[in-house]
């Protein structure tokens, strides 16, 4: 029975830049030659219009209404951590981040690569901090770094979701105060708690001897947390059950991890791929092609374009696809006897380096898929494609009925 690899561009979508974009400058003859044998279209991972963020985009993407399913995207960030949620606890996906002598955001990813050393030396002022949080207010606070300047921050006790964000989203402005979205004791107290970290961190951070190595050597210094997308673990009937196809995720990256196990897929990483713009991928495709003889369908993400585009690093996006591209190469023959699928969470246009809300191009190739006359993986070709314009939540059940494994509407 043929399979599917599915190849997920996170931010790869873009605006013309010169009249060109990424994806169509770069060299990928792997991809472009299923492409033209293949059928196109363009994709609204959400709706049309509507900003994805990636938690909500790949939850549509793997065939669950965001709307229905999204509780916040520290839950899913907590999962792919390894962290275990217990009924109660509160996660948020946090950054290190620079500010200013005046607690003005100047960097919201602290230089965006956190070395090892470094790592530990947070997790270490974190702990303390914890225990402070825990004779002060009887919470126990669980944190864990991920990737680059990313982490996943728990809370466990008299805890509520219904806090705000102290990340403000953007620089030039101050860390935000979390301020309780609900009327009851736990979002006052969560606030307070999360209110309390925010500030003992900086705080720490002034004397920490990384710091003092960072400015040595002209990087920014890691002085601040920011906190955002706090949420509970919710109820989600598993992928197998739902469209009873049996999944696997490679992905080096804790969110999309989460998103994966939160429905139900088996999550695998590969040497390479940590979830960066520098990750190389010839032992993600090779072991998403030995998958492929055990799943239904294999989903690999890949990162780095979203890094670079946020980045601004338009030929830096190019490499990343290039990359992907050339790994894929030594299995063409292998990939003409089942079902490709390419596409992108969202856009995150170099020119904008932030999440827009335009649709994204689609490609899919089948033995048995009819192909269109588009011949080049671009969303200056893509529109034209037999596909026409799909939304994220339309695909696992388009391969669920390639796989033949969908249930028949009615009689």
């Amino acid at each position: 029975m043929p399979s599917v690899l599915w190849i997920l561009f996170d931010g790869g979508g873009d605006r013309p830049n010169g009249g060109k974009t990424p994806f169509h400058v770069a060299f990928k003859p792997t991809i472009d030659y299923l492409t033209s044998l293949g059928s196109c279209g363009l994709l609204d991972p959400i709706s049309p219009g509507v900003r994805p963020g990636s938690d909500t985009a790949h939850l549509a993407l793997f065939g669950y209404d965001p709307y229905k399913y999204y509780t916040g995207r520290g839950a899913f960030e907590a999962l792919g951590a390894g962290i275990e949620l217990r009924p109660g606890d509160v996660a948020f996906r946090t950054n290190l981040a620079t500010v200013d002598s005046s607690g003005v955001v100047i960097d919201r990813r602290a230089g965006r690569y956190i070395a090892p050393e470094e790592t530990r030396a947070v997790e270490e002022v974190m702990a303390k901090i914890g225990d402070e949080v825990a004779k002060r207010y009887g919470v126990e606070v669980v944190y864990k770094s991920t990737v680059e300047h990313r982490g996943v921050l728990v809370l466990r006790g008299p805890v509520s979701h219904k806090v705000s964000d102290t990340d403000p989203h953007k620089v030039g402005m101050p860390v935000a105060k979390a301020a309780p979205l609900g009327n009851d004791r736990e979002a006052a107290l969560t606030a307070e708690v999360v209110n309390y970290i925010t500030a003992r961190f900086t705080e720490a951070a002034g004397g920490l001897e990384i710091n003092k190595a960072r400015a040595a050597s002209g990087r920014p210094p890691i002085n601040a947390i920011l906190l955002r997308g706090g949420g509970y673990m919710p109820a989600i009937e598993p992928v197998a059950e739902k469209y009873r196809v049996k999944a696997a995720a490679i992905a080096g990256v804790a969110l999309i991890r989460g998103v994966a196990k939160a429905v139900g897929m088996d999550v695998y990483t590969a040497q390479g791929l940590g979830g960066t713009k520098d990750d190389v991928f010839d032992h993600a495709v090779k072991l998403a092609v030995e998958l492929m003889g055990k799943y239904d369908v294999v989903f690999l993400h890949v990162k780095g374009t979203d890094s670079t585009s946020h980045d601004g690093d338009f030929q830096g996006k190019v490499a990343v696809i290039e990359r992907l591209d050339k790994a894929l190469a030594p299995y063409l023959d292998h990939l003409l006897k089942n079902y490709f699928i390419v596409t992108s969470d969202h856009a995150t246009p170099v020119s904008i380096r932030e999440h827009t809300g335009e649709p994204v191009p689609l490609t899919l190739y089948g033995p048995d898929v009819v192909p269109d006359d588009v011949a080049k993986f671009s969303e200056l070709t893509c529109w034209r494609g037999a596909l026409g314009r799909l939304r994220g939540i339309d695909i696992m059940p388009i391969l669920a009925s390639y796989l033949g494994l969908s249930e028949k509407f009615g009689e």
